[in-house]
């Protein structure tokens, strides 16, 4: 992130002759001095490096995307219909039984996957918003540093040229990169945005519609008597749908 207090630099103009009116004025003529000052004021904080990920929203789609892959492979009535005497004779229901059971444990391990990924995208967001921030106020320096340059340079006549180039060289080094922040500032914005819909999903995803299917799916996995048809059927399946809807969402974020 960037380092607080570091966008403090001293105006150009700090070092120079004040005015009648106290204000600090700008010398006529560029020299070594103006030159050195105009570095300073080029230094730019550094950024966290972590702000150059984009890992989580990745991570989080992808794990949506396997999450929806692995759902779709669990097929309630094909299971339930094993579950007559012809399975129960034949061993088949078990087999048919403990192979959701299986599936159920696999989607609870594959979100705790996504899990991690939004917790690490949580951290990211933080990030954001704060060098945002940061990056607003860096821009604000930048804008007086290029005044004061501009204004300098309409005042610089009769200074060496080799200086006034060098000078001028510096300044549009400054120029170009406040317009890099002005770039960085609106994609930040708009990861901030894609990263923060993607964690809002998956709050609906960890306290809603997760634990409804699984609730559902323990009433499966223990119930006896489940028939295809059954009451109990019908809310996994409807939870089972809802949850693969959202996901598939997500993945496509």
């Amino acid at each position: 992130m960037i380092a607080p207090g570091a966008k403090h630099f001293h105006s150009i103009a700090d070092n120079l002759p004040a005015a009648d009116n106290e204000q600090p004025a700008l010398t006529q003529a560029i020299d070594d001095k103006a030159i050195a000052a105009l570095d300073m004021a080029a230094r730019s904080p550094k950024m966290n490096n972590d702000i150059l990920s984009s890992a989580p929203a990745r991570d989080i789609r992808s794990f949506a995307n396997e999450l929806v892959e692995m759902l779709e492979e669990i097929d309630l009535q094909k299971m339930l219909r094993k579950q007559g005497p012809i399975g129960r004779f034949t061993g088949a229901a078990i087999e048919a039984r403990l192979k959701f059971e299986l599936a159920s444990h696999r989607v609870a391990d594959l979100f705790r996957q996504l899990s991690r990924a939004a917790q690490v995208g949580k951290r990211i967001r933080g990030i954001l918003d704060e060098t945002r921030l940061q990056l607003i106020d860096e821009q604000e320096r930048l804008a007086g540093v290029i005044s004061d340059g501009k204004r300098l340079l309409s005042q610089s006549s009769g200074s060496d040229l080799s200086l006034v180039a060098r000078y001028e060289r510096r300044l549009a080094n400054i120029m170009a990169m406040e317009a890099a922040n002005a770039l960085t500032i609106q994609q930040i914005e708009l990861s901030a945005s894609v990263l923060a819909s993607l964690l809002d999903r998956f709050t609906d995803i960890e306290t809603l519609l997760l634990p409804l299917w699984q609730r559902n799916a323990l009433a499966i996995i223990h119930g006896e008597a489940v028939r295809p048809h059954s009451s109990a059927a019908t809310a996994f399946l409807d939870a089972h749908s809802n949850l693969i809807g959202f996901l598939k969402r997500v993945g496509q974020e």
